[in-house]
């Protein structure tokens, strides 16, 4: 099935507790005819969703979801990655052709996909990254990377449109500890409740011809103001961004009594 299905939509199991299974496979499972991919409401799968395969190549990396276009995840009560971080050695290919990534109302989450420094063109074709409501969610995508954000190049985004984030309080990177994230075509970022989290990509503006419109960011205006910067030269600065914040958000209450 994982050479040959192109689909697959798993939802309302209460036996399922990982993909391919509890026992170790036989052989590497490497899903890369899947397009589609939709798991909702199977309570007992827990750890990761989909295991590691018990076997590698002789050289280490194995490509995995390299046709993978949608992957929606939606509560997944006790799943703490959506891919087992215990393989360190991903294709170049891994997760390459990713177009949509949704993932809502999967409180233990950890991480969701590794975005290893061997997964060269790991989410390339991402266009809408949107997760809600995950509260114990600390990175999205995870990094193999320890050397300091200033040593090392942003991990490029380069069809990245929309970014949707909500009620994420322990979130602290979209990227890797020590990853920057430069993100030229980035039209719409919604944030709320995102406390922890303190930075957005970089967008560099074009040096000549006609300047692209700025990405509008819809977010708490106290959460915009904590927010840090590697500066103007670096194409990571707040002028960047066009913010926008909700005209209920913090309403100047009445200073009198209005009872009678």
């Amino acid at each position: 099935m994982h050479k040959d299905a192109k689909t697959l939509h798993l939802h309302d199991s209460l036996s399922i507790t990982s993909l391919p299974g509890p026992a170790p496979a036989a052989e590497s499972l490497v899903w890369n005819k899947l397009q589609w991919c939709r798991l909702e409401r199977c309570p007992n799968i827990e750890g990761a969703v989909f295991t590691a395969p018990s076997s590698i190549r002789a050289d280490g990396y194995d490509t995995y979801f390299s046709s993978l276009q949608t992957l929606w995840a939606s509560q997944l009560l006790m799943a703490r990655y959506i891919w087992d971080l215990s393989t360190p050695y991903l294709g170049a290919f891994s997760f390459a052709r990713l177009k949509l990534l949704h993932i809502d109302s999967c409180p233990r989450l950890a991480h969701v996909l590794p975005l290893y420094t061997s997964i060269k063109f790991g989410c390339r074709y991402l266009e809408t990254l949107e997760i809600v409501c995950c509260g114990e969610l600390r990175e999205i995508f995870a990094s193999s990377s320890d050397m300091e954000p200033h040593h090392q190049e942003p991990r490029s985004f380069p069809r990245l449109k929309r970014i949707y984030l909500y009620d994420l309080p322990m979130l602290q990177h979209i990227c890797g500890g020590h990853s920057r994230m430069y993100a030229p075509k980035l039209k719409t970022v919604k944030i709320r409740g995102c406390w922890s989290l303190k930075r957005l990509p970089a967008v560099r503006r074009a040096l000549r011809g006609s300047t692209p419109p700025l990405p509008t960011v819809e977010c708490e205006k106290d959460w915009w103001d904590s927010l840090q910067w590697d500066g103007e030269e670096a194409g990571h600065h707040p002028s960047h961004y066009k913010p926008t914040h909700s005209a209920y958000y913090k309403k100047a209450l009445l200073r009198t009594s209005v009872l009678r």
